[in-house]
């Protein structure tokens, strides 16, 4: 805390040494003045906590630099205490109140009375100083929560909107599905409808959960080593139709420098690109969308070495004013409500894209903007280059099962543990034609009188359950001596909440929607 200043005003040099001898400490700054003029000057300059006059001054007494004092707004409450050699007589105690003094002293002076007095005005200075700077803070806060709130409501009318708007779509089209008027292809638009704002609700639910781990600060990153020619390969195949259904071409540029594998988190670079470039198609309405993905060596240790990587991403889209850039990588915010009026999104995808960059140690920058002309993303990450490994991961084979898988599963029993009705009907429907046994319980307890009776093959076993969770289930199956598979349904996503299903004797997770 600064220092408390206090003003003592007396037209001796030597009266003004001593009594700054008597009172001073490290916590109190002393000013000086010999003349009234002098003492009012520094009272415009600073600010004093106390002030201690002489009465016995000529031109200007003490009492009536006193009264100055007080006419003027910013000393009307500035304490003041009187320092006299006259004798102690009632009228000039009377004279010395009546200018606004807060005590008087009379010479010769107690040095312990003295410094007693001067640190109770210290001290509640001090005291008022540091109420202040806790007012101060309590509104800055208040400010701060106000500003949050408001962003709040904003997020959760926007929320409501883009939550809104698919669910509308599933809904109505499922609605529409219970008409047996409906030709094949209708139905065929109305199952890719549902598909397509499931989808998006999939999605949004994944932004907001991102967004909470970012906030949380508990964002996990899987390193693994893996090839960024076919994870552009990949990210090109999931955009290149989102760009041909509006009339617009998608480049993808590379060079042999990124040939190779890399270590990182291939599937949080792969959501950044999808997030910044699906963003460039978004607000592109004609043109072309264009990828530069550049690498160059950094540092360089044996065989390996860290490379910077570079995507480079041009559109000839809307574009973004001065103002409109400035809040660009802000959560809930978009250019403006138009833009979110034309094209939707609930405006945390750029926030998300240049944290999770940061936190791989990239950035995600706009380079440049012209409305009407389009804009420039630049993403960078610095990657370990390693030589490529003479063994890879096996991708892994989407689609139906083959006819000889299928004949593999025939006779085996699976036990499907689910309170919910619609998820047991649900994988009852995946698994119809498996040539699979299927039995079903809606609690744990149901489930242990049916293992007990038909001991099942495998187990999928939801975790979020009344009485008896997943996890307790599988913890006692364990215990008495099951030894089959436990696959986990789970609508959880986070990392820790996977470990708590494996530390709970789960062999494998699989999360919802399935």
């Amino acid at each position: 805390m600064d220092k408390t200043n206090v003003l003592i005003v007396d037209d001796r040099p030597e009266n003004i040494l001593a009594l700054s001898n008597l009172i001073q400490s490290d916590d109190i700054q002393i000013f000086s003045a010999e003349s009234a003029e002098a003492a009012l000057d520094l009272l415009v300059r600073h600010d004093f906590a106390l002030a201690l006059l002489d009465v016995q001054m000529p031109i200007v007494t003490g009492f009536e630099l006193a009264r100055l004092i007080r006419g003027v707004k910013k000393f009307k409450h500035l304490p003041i205490i009187f320092v006299t050699a006259q004798p102690q007589d009632q009228s000039a105690v009377f004279e010395g109140y009546e200018t606004g003094a807060v005590d008087l002293m009379f010479k010769p002076l107690d040095p312990h009375v003295v410094r007693s007095k001067v640190r109770v005005f210290v001290q509640l200075d001090q005291q008022s100083r540091l109420l202040k700077s806790q007012m101060d803070q309590l509104e800055r806060l208040k400010q701060q929560a106000d500003v949050a709130n408001t962003a709040k409501s904003h997020f959760l009318a926007n929320m409501s909107h883009e939550i809104r708007t698919p669910l509308t779509a599933v809904l109505g089209f499922v609605d529409v599905l219970s008409n047996d008027d409906l030709s094949k292809e209708e139905r065929g638009n109305c199952l890719s409808a549902i598909h397509r704002n499931g989808d998006l609700l999939l999605r949004l639910i994944d932004d907001v959960l991102d967004l909470s781990k970012i906030e949380a600060q508990r964002l996990v990153l899987e390193t693994q080593e893996f090839s960024l020619v076919d994870l552009l390969r990949d990210v090109n195949a999931a955009l290149s139709l989102k760009a041909k259904a509006k009339g617009i071409s998608l480049k993808m540029q590379q060079d042999d420098s990124l040939k190779g594998h890399y270590v990182s988190d291939p599937s949080r670079i792969k959501q950044v690109l999808l997030n910044i470039i699906g963003n460039a198609i978004k607000f592109t309405t004609k043109g072309n969308v264009e990828v530069i993905a550049t690498s160059q060596p950094v540092e360089s240790s044996g065989k390996d070495r860290t490379s910077e990587v570079v995507f480079t991403v041009i559109d000839t889209g809307v574009g973004l004013s001065t103002e409109q850039a400035k809040k660009l990588f802000q959560p809930f915010i978009q250019a403006d409500a138009s833009t979110r009026r034309q094209f939707g999104g609930t405006g945390l995808g750029l926030m998300i894209s240049k944290k999770i960059a940061q936190a791989l140690g990239g950035t995600v920058e706009l380079i440049s903007s012209q409305p009407g002309k389009g804009s420039t993303f630049e993403i960078r990450f610095k990657l370990l280059a390693k030589e490529a490994s003479t063994h890879t991961n096996s991708p892994i084979q989407q689609g139906s099962p083959s006819k000889q898988q299928f004949e593999e599963l025939q006779g085996k029993r699976i036990l499907v543990v689910d309170d919910s009705s619609d998820n047991r009907a649900l994988v009852q429907m995946f698994l119809r034609s498996s040539g699979l046994e299927l039995d079903f319980a809606s609690s744990a307890q149901e489930a242990f009188k049916l293992i007990e009776a038909k001991r099942p093959d495998l187990i999928y076993m939801d975790i979020q359950m009344p009485e008896m969770d997943g996890h307790e289930a599988t913890q006692k199956l364990r215990r008495e001596g099951f030894s089959g598979p436990i696959v986990a349904l789970t609508a959880h996503v986070m990392k820790e909440e996977h470990e708590k299903c494996r530390e709970s004797g789960c062999n494998s997770i699989l999360t919802k929607p399935i």
